[in-house]
């Protein structure tokens, strides 16, 4: 029994870390993404000029 619970407490690390992985992931690229604008709805870098 012992040697099952470590393999399962094994999996759960992994899947806790491959979680922390994939998190990181998309908090990257939501914060490198270009925001929409409230203004025109198009997407282009912050306080740009609207003509």
């Amino acid at each position: 029994m012992t040697p099952l619970l470590a393999l399962l407490a094994v999996a759960v690390v992994a899947a806790a870390g491959l979680a922390v992985l994939v998190v990181d992931e998309v908090r990257w690229e939501a914060r490198n993404r270009l925001p929409r604008c409230t203004t025109c709805g198009e997407q282009h870098p912050r306080h740009a000029a609207h003509r």
